[in-house]
């Protein structure tokens, strides 16, 4: 799918308000691996694919003068997280994709992803544009719930009408080592409040039924980490 496509869609999501869900499903997951980032003092993030910016805003806040650029394709998210932001928080947010970032090389100690990766119209341009941004030593750690070891997500591509990469545990990983990252590993991350209950359950686009969304739930979401060479 084209970058103005999955723009459409993403917009169409900012207008529907679904922009607050992401922070609603996935905030637990992303506090968890935060609290194990050993973020660093003065650090420089990148969060691609920030939505309204909740995630870029989290970083931010983690260490003393750290500063984080959200990116996404969709005008009306970066719209979102203007409206959202604080002035308390060293972000700010801009539209762009994910194969053209307008950074310069190594401009970034550690670039961070949740569930928008698998979105990239080239998977194999992103990859390398993340390690082009980030500086020697620098970090990435991408989070994602749909991948192969997940099967329940399977249909999530017909559901979100948007084009995505479906991908095994171990093809993150040799994607990410082609892209000349190293130590990559990956690992799986359970949101500590669990499925709830079925009574409490509502369907959408993505968990048809309540059985659905307890299998995506307990698979956990896929953490992988890699670095570029120092």
């Amino acid at each position: 799918m084209s970058h103005e496509a999955t723009a459409r869609t993403f917009d169409s999501w900012a207008a529907a308000g679904r922009d607050a869900e992401m922070e609603l499903e996935h905030g637990d997951v992303v506090r968890q691996v935060q609290a194990r980032l050993e973020q660093r003092p003065g650090e420089r993030i990148l969060d691609l694919g920030c939505g309204n910016g909740w995630a870029t805003r989290l970083l931010a806040r983690a260490a003393p003068g750290a500063t984080a650029i959200g990116v996404d394709v969709s005008q009306a998210m970066v719209e979102r997280a203007e409206a959202l932001h604080s002035n308390t928080v060293r972000a700010r947010y801009e539209v762009a994709a994910f194969e053209a970032l307008p950074f310069g090389d190594g401009r970034f100690e550690r670039v961070f992803s949740m569930e928008a990766i698998y979105y990239a119209a080239d998977l194999e341009q992103a990859l390398s544009e993340i390690a082009r941004v980030l500086a020697p030593g620098g970090r990435a750690d991408l989070v994602l719930d749909y991948y192969k070891e997940s099967p329940h997500t399977a249909s999530w591509t017909c559901a979100m009408k948007v084009r995505t990469h479906w991908l095994a545990t171990a093809e993150w990983i040799a994607a990410l080592e082609r892209a000349g990252l190293v130590d990559v590993r990956a690992e799986r991350v359970v949101d500590a409040r669990g499925p709830g209950s079925e009574a409490d359950f509502a369907p959408s686009h993505c968990y048809s039924d309540y059985a659905t969304w307890k299998a995506i739930r307990e698979a956990g979401s896929l953490w992988i980490r890699a670095r570029r060479p120092a």
